[in-house]
């Protein structure tokens, strides 16, 4: 279980501060009122490396410090060596640091050290406080993916927006944003309706071909037939996976060819699993119905 949620955490830092690469520019402008220039790549060496999350070089001059938090865990002094340590780096900037916290739970932990002869504070932010509208009216598709995390009231209309601004791009950069989004969507527990929201839209991804998909996909399909198993008819667990297989299949060339004739039913209705799924694959590529049940050369 703790390898488990090392490796989630690892998979949303690294898909968080691949987002941020190209600064989300209307994410920065809620967060600092600011438009940055450019990443900054920082690395301080000590005993062990230090390396903050994100430091930004602002137009106005000053550096901004950002720390991506997906856990409600204390903060404070590794806010405070970094604040050293950065200031030791660019000593005559003014600098920034807050923390922008993305995990489900709610923050609870402190933002400052309050000691003798030491006070420090510095500002953390639960990006669900932004409404998700300003990150999806940006024209930046890394703040429109960012948009999932933050405060929703239409789940659905939300994913399908992302969706769609994901569908327009060229297939490759597709499935790398496909894929940024779903991982991300576990922050909110809303995987499985970014699947199946994708799945609707089939016409613009080949979800058989996606890495984060694919698994998915055929864990479904194992469900379908643990319960086909507890039915305790193997007949019954077909015809069960079959009247799916048929349902998902008329779904989807409705969604790309309209209204499905009655010829076409027919032949979905008589069909096994195997063509079934067949034809749901072609359906990526095919121009019209005729292309999707023709006949193998």
């Amino acid at each position: 279980m703790g390898d488990q949620k090392e490796k989630n955490r690892s998979q949303y830092d690294t898909t968080l501060k691949d987002l941020f690469e190209k600064p989300p520019q209307r994410l920065l402008q809620i967060l600092i009122g600011r438009e940055a220039v450019e990443l900054l790549t920082v690395e301080f060496t000590s005993t062990q490396k230090r390396l903050p999350d994100l430091v930004f070089l602002m137009k106005d001059d000053s550096i901004f410090h950002l720390e991506l938090q997906s856990g409600p865990e204390g903060m404070d002094w590794r806010m405070l060596m970094y604040y050293s340590l950065i200031r030791q780096r660019y000593p005559n900037r003014v600098l920034v640091q807050k923390v922008l916290y993305v995990g489900l739970k709610e923050w609870h932990s402190g933002s400052a050290i309050e000691e003798k002869n030491l006070s420090f504070r510095y500002e953390v932010v639960d990006i669900r406080s932004i409404n998700c509208r300003e990150l999806l009216d940006s024209p930046s598709l890394e703040d429109n993916i960012l948009a999932i995390l933050c405060r929703i009231d239409n789940q659905k209309e939300v994913i399908q927006e992302i969706l769609y601004r994901i569908s327009e791009l060229p297939i490759k950069a597709r499935a790398d944003a496909l894929t940024k989004l779903v991982i991300l969507s576990r922050l909110r527990r809303l995987e499985t309706v970014v699947k199946e929201e994708a799945e609707d839209m089939a016409l613009t991804f080949n979800l058989m071909e996606n890495d984060v998909f694919r698994p998915m996909i055929l864990k479904a399909l194992m469900d379908g037939e643990q319960r086909g198993e507890q039915r305790g008819r193997q007949e019954g667990e077909k015809k069960g996976e079959q009247k799916e297989a048929s349902k998902i299949l008329t779904r989807q060339l409705q969604r790309r060819f309209g209204t499905v004739p009655d010829w076409a039913s027919e032949k979905i209705a008589k069909a096994d699993l195997s063509s079934l799924e067949d034809w749901s694959l072609r359906i990526f590529d095919a121009q019209s119905l005729d292309d999707v049940f023709a006949d193998k050369v």
